[in-house]
C-alpha cells in the first residue's frame, strides 16, 4: 500500500517513514488526554468482502473528529459533502488542477489527478445514508472541529476538547507487518465489516478478521 492515514494528519508511507501532526485531543478543564481511533477504509471491491484482500479494493474514509454522545469518547465521523462538491473536484482534476478534497492531489502528476478523485465521486454518487460515527455506527455526535459548547465527560463536569499538535518521524515497517494492524474496514454505507490484520508483502494483500457493530440497544 502506498500510504495510509491515521487521525487526523499522520501519514505512513510504503517504506515505513512517517510524518505526524495533530495526534491527540485534550480537555481544557480537567486536562484529560484522548487518543482518537485510527481511520479506516471503505470496501469497494466485489461483494462479499473476503481475503486475500487487495489494496485496490479499499478507499480511505473521509473523516472529521467528533465527540460521540453514546460512547462518551472521541470518535471519527464520516465527512460526506454534497455530490456537487465531488463533481467539481473531479472536473478540476481532469483539467490538471490540484484539489484538497476529497483527496489531496497536489503531490500527483496532472494525468493522475482524475484517477485519484474518480473513486470518491463514484462512491459519493452511490451513497444513500447520512454520515455515521465510526466508533458505533450511530449519529448522536458533536463535531470537534467547529466552535463547540462545553462538553461533559466521565470525571469532568464541563470542558472544551481541543486538538494538540505533535510533529515527529518514524522509520520502520508499515502496519500489519510486525503486529496486527487492526484497521477497520466498512462497507460503502459506513457499516463495519472487518479489520485489516496482517499485510502480506510478497503478494500485496491483507488478511482480515470479520467484524460488525454491536446491535443497538433501546432505552427502557
Amino acid at each position: 500500500m502506498p500510504w495510509y492515514r491515521r487521525p487526523w494528519c499522520e501519514y505512513t508511507f510504503a517504506n515505513g517513514s512517517a510524518i505526524m501532526t495533530h495526534s491527540f485531543y485534550k480537555c481544557r478543564s480537567c486536562h484529560q488526554e484522548f487518543r482518537p481511533p485510527i481511520g479506516g477504509y471503505y470496501f469497494v471491491g466485489e461483494a462479499p468482502i473476503a481475503e486475500p484482500l487487495a489494496p485496490s479494493e479499499l478507499l480511505a474514509i473521509l473523516t472529521r473528529p467528533a465527540w460521540c454522545k453514546d460512547c462518551n469518547h472521541i470518535c471519527l465521523v464520516e465527512d460526506i459533502l454534497p455530490v456537487r462538491t465531488f463533481e467539481a473536484a473531479y472536473g478540476a482534476a481532469r483539467k490538471g488542477q490540484a484539489v484538497q478534497y476529497p483527496i489531496d492531489t497536489s503531490w500527483c502528476e496532472a494525468p493522475e489527478m482524475a484517477a485519484k478523485v474518480k473513486p470518491y465521486l463514484l462512491w459519493r454518487m452511490s451513497r444513500k445514508l447520512s454520515a455515521r460515527a465510526l466508533c458505533c455506527g450511530g449519529r448522536n455526535y458533536q463535531f470537534l472541529d467547529v466552535a463547540q459548547p462545553l462538553l461533559m465527560h466521565e470525571g469532568c463536569e464541563h470542558g472544551y476538547i481541543e486538538p494538540l499538535f505533535q510533529i515527529g518521524s518514524y522509520c520502520g515497517p508499515g502496519p500489519g507487518v510486525r503486529s496486527a494492524a487492526d484497521i477497520p474496514v466498512h462497507d460503502t454505507e459506513g457499516e463495519l465489516r472487518a479489520y485489516l490484520k496482517w499485510y502480506k508483502q510478497e503478494d500485496d494483500t491483507w488478511t482480515i478478521e470479520p467484524a460488525s457493530y454491536p446491535p443497538a440497544t433501546l432505552d427502557d
